[in-house]
């Protein structure tokens, strides 16, 4: 799951803000690439174990697997070798799945009050939240993620995230094939959306 979804999880458990900010705190780290060295916040921390529990739950969901299946077998079909093929899968449906969530403006409001300033320093970094910082006022001015509804977003977050791994990377020739696939992953995504929630509910044992 991407962490917008994450802060959507942390609001279906009442969570306060300290929590809804842990929920998305991996991913945080892993946009930043910089390790956090300690948590001073009790919510925060149960926000990150919300976090590890989502993902193993959500990654385990018989539509998202069914989604990412249908997926692959489209993208190899196009010409999209097969490491690509199933990186774009997993992420691109993540990513589309945020934009799809982002429309509830409950879940926006949720999500912004994980940026309150207050939390950000209870977090120690190793160096010293130098680069949280910089994500932190970019998200704070963005806002919710809405672009993640547009395919070609969605592309440039893709080759961004991918281009780190050479076996999963989106290479030249086939970001074409990609591009031209993008818009019906979406229509998919969104389609399975609910279904893919209330199983993620269910097996969470929470309710929204």
């Amino acid at each position: 799951m991407n962490f917008f979804g994450h802060a959507v999880v942390a609001g279906w458990t009442g969570a306060e803000a300290g929590a809804v900010l842990g929920a998305m705190l991996p991913d945080f780290e892993a946009m930043v690439k910089v390790r956090i060295v300690d948590v001073r916040d009790k919510a925060i921390e149960r926000g990150v174990e919300l976090h590890h529990q989502t993902d193993d739950a959500f990654h385990a969901t018989p539509t998202f697997l069914s989604l990412c299946t249908k997926a692959l077998t489209e993208l190899t079909a196009l010409g999209v070798r097969r490491g690509t093929a199933r990186a774009v899968a997993h992420v691109g449906s993540e990513m589309f799945l945020d934009g799809w969530l982002t429309q509830d403006d409950t879940h926006a409001r949720t999500y912004s009050t994980a940026f309150y300033p207050e939390l950000a320093a209870r977090l120690e970094w190793e160096d010293h939240g130098h680069a949280f910082a910089k994500l932190h006022e970019r998200l704070t001015s963005w806002g919710p993620p809405r672009d993640y509804r547009n395919p070609d977003f969605v592309l440039q977050r893709l080759n961004d995230v991918l281009r780190p791994r050479p076996r999963l990377a989106v290479i030249d020739e086939q970001r074409p094939f990609v591009a031209e696939f993008l818009p019906e992953l979406r229509s998919i995504v969104e389609q399975h959306a609910p279904e893919l929630l209330s199983e993620l509910q269910d097996t969470l044992g929470l309710d929204p």
